[in-house]
């Protein structure tokens, strides 16, 4: 929760939805494939529209990354450029990832970049607000 503090938005995780109750995401302990109705983690979420029809494209390239590592410094980067802003900090970790940084990453391979102004390492959950449907 302390992303949300800092981002200053209720957006703290974010996952690609594979389906009835799993998702595909970097969590602590890596990629892993999740059951939402485990203790693990909170249980109110909000399923984004995968933007022209890549939903099935990025979450193949999800998939394929289970196993790998979780970005553990991507949180201090974070921390940092929030409270530096007149620096901006650009590190990339190769084969790594934040959950922000996956989900854009796995959509950036299906051939739709979620945040043209962003380099993929550089998205936080807080990002994915802009692209909830207009209520």
């Amino acid at each position: 929760m302390i992303i949300s503090f800092v981002t200053r938005s209720t957006y703290y995780h974010v996952a690609i939805f594979e389906g009835e109750t799993f998702t595909i995401e970097a969590r602590q302990r890596g990629v892993v494939r999740r059951d939402l109705r485990t203790k693990e983690g909170g249980h109110t979420f909000t399923v984004i529209p995968a933007p022209e029809g890549k939903g099935q494209l990025a979450l193949d390239w999800a998939r394929a990354r289970i196993g790998a590592t979780f970005d553990r410094l991507d949180f201090l980067v974070i921390l940092f450029d929030r409270f530096m802003t007149r620096f901006r900090l650009h590190y990339h970790a190769f084969g790594a990832y934040s959950c922000g940084e996956f989900v854009a990453k796995a959509f950036s391979a299906a051939g739709v970049r979620l945040f043209p102004e962003l380099n993929d390492d550089d998205v936080e959950p807080a990002d994915f607000a802009r692209l909830l449907p207009k209520k």
